[in-house]
């Protein structure tokens, strides 16, 4: 068994919701670990591997179903050396597309802040420098060029009831190991704002809704998420 348990189902979520890319921009997509998903793990790693996805949407479902293919063995806890189960992982994409040129300015700073402290102090730790590519994909998360979508996590198994309470209808709708995600396109700063603030007038009497306002991570669906299925 692998990460990724149907290929079909992340197609089609990944050609419904995920946005065409313009200019600079790129997604991400992450593999993470967590304590809570499986008592095998000393700890939980919130970025087990990385994947940047630059490429038209075809290319970007190649290159992310080749990096979900993921099987016990291929990362190891980092304090006992054993294998990282299944069980213990997920795996996101960011449905924010990312700004490159605004990323690289700000990691131009960090790196050129280095070199200038590597030239005056003889002590400076040179193996800062092994993290180059951690820095740069971390400036890269941080930089959303816009908001093409917005979701909202309803920790809850009983999903119906908000929807009788007059929740609008998502454009996908993913069940989660602990509740679902509705994702709604907003393709324009006016649907934008439009949704956001009928989902917001909507959910707020809700304890279990949360409304993801600063970023756009979701569950992949077809992938193991804590061992359970994501659909």
């Amino acid at each position: 068994m692998t990460l990724l348990y149907k290929e079909e189902l992340m197609k089609k979520w990944f050609e419904c919701v995920v946005p065409e890319l313009r200019d600079d921009e790129v997604l991400i997509a992450i593999i993470c670990a967590r304590k809570k998903y499986s008592d095998r793990i000393s700890r939980s790693e919130e970025l087990l591997d990385k994947i940047i996805l630059k490429g038209d949407k075809e290319e970007n479902i190649r290159r992310l179903r080749k990096f979900l293919r993921v099987e016990e063995g291929d990362y190891v806890d980092f304090k006992t050396g054993e294998p990282i189960p299944l069980e213990a992982m997920a795996a996101y994409l960011d449905l924010y597309p990312k700004s490159t040129l605004k990323a690289i300015s700000t990691w131009n700073k960090t790196v050129l802040q280095w070199m200038s402290d590597a030239i005056i102090n003889p002590e400076f730790e040179l193996r800062v420098f092994r993290k180059i590519d951690t820095k740069l994909f971390s400036s890269i998360a941080k930089s959303n060029s816009r908001k093409p979508v917005r979701i909202l996590d309803v920790d809850d198994q009983n999903l119906e009831q908000y929807f009788e309470a007059g929740l609008p209808e998502p454009d996908w709708i993913t069940k989660t190991r602990g509740g679902w995600h509705l994702i709604y396109l907003t393709p324009t700063k006016e649907k934008e704002k439009e949704v956001s603030k009928e989902l917001y007038e909507k959910s707020k009497d809700f304890e279990r809704i949360e409304i993801q306002w600063h970023q756009g991570q979701t569950v992949i669906p077809g992938t193991l998420q804590g061992g359970r299925l994501v659909f």
